[in-house]
């Protein structure tokens, strides 16, 4: 990172909010990395988010053009800001949502979900998620099929069989799309990682009209059968940790259930 000087006032908040220490001050008072801050550096974006000014560039950072000038960022709008409770209900009345309306969503707009999940907090920001997205329900069910026939010959769950033989989806309920996110096993917290980017997608999809449920049955197969990681293309070293449904609601929902007493144990 470095300062425009020109502008910058000297306020210290960069230094403050760099998770790893590794901005300093310079002679006269201006923020500067450590010598050895770039094998550090975790490209967060602290520094650029908190300067009141727009002083501090952080090249290293993803960008449109290289070198990320704080232009470039998306500034907050202070005026959309959430009443707490609009954001109370906002997150207590997203539903895991499995029955679907016959319509695909355009790809404009999951590609906006997934820019939006992107913003998921990840350890040292490693950002590992990777995602393979079904373009038409007829590949979704296709997976959705592969998934039976796996339940099918290892005798897993029949009552799942019995129903997809009825023509009754278990699998991924008839959803146009399903996302399934997967990251390197060697990574610092892979499946963490991948469950923070899904919940982030799951909010944006809700904030947009859109139902989502995770794909439970679809995820643990996907882990162990082969057939179904080729067609998914998941990488060798790679283990899938995350996989939702993604579609219209058929329904709206009109209330909120109630839930049992959060348990807390406080210390003193």
């Amino acid at each position: 990172m470095f300062a425009d000087k020109d502008i910058c006032k000297r306020c210290g908040a960069c230094l403050d909010e760099c998770p790893f220490d590794l901005i300093v001050e310079d002679r006269e008072g201006f923020p500067k990395l450590r010598p050895a801050a770039k094998k550090t550096c975790i490209n967060c974006g602290h520094c650029v988010a908190v300067c009141p000014v727009g002083a501090v560039t952080l090249p290293e950072m993803p960008a449109v053009t290289p070198g990320l000038a704080p232009a470039q960022c998306v500034a907050l709008d202070r005026d959309l800001k959430l009443t707490p409770a609009q954001a109370d209900q906002f997150l207590a009345g997203r539903r895991s949502v499995r029955t679907y309306r016959d319509k695909p969503v355009p790809e404009e707009v999951l590609n906006h979900l997934f820019s939006v999940s992107a913003f998921a907090p990840s350890a040292k920001n490693g950002q590992p998620a990777h995602w393979i997205v079904t373009r038409t329900p007829q590949a979704t069910r296709r997976l959705a099929g592969m998934t039976v026939e796996y339940m099918a010959t290892n005798s897993i769950m029949p009552g799942v069989v019995k129903n997809w033989a009825r023509g009754v989806d278990k699998i991924l309920h008839g959803a146009p799309h399903v996302a399934v996110a997967h990251a390197p096993e060697d990574g610092f917290n892979p499946a963490e990682d991948c469950a923070l980017a899904a919940a982030y997608l799951e909010l944006a999809a809700h904030a947009h009209g859109l139902g989502a449920c995770w794909a439970g049955f679809l995820m643990e197969v996907a882990e162990g059968c082969c057939n179904i990681r080729r067609e998914l293309g998941i990488p060798e070293g790679h283990g899938v940790y995350a996989a939702l449904m993604l579609g219209y609601p058929k329904y709206r929902y009109k209330r909120i259930p109630t839930r049992k007493t959060v348990e807390i144990d406080w210390l003193e």
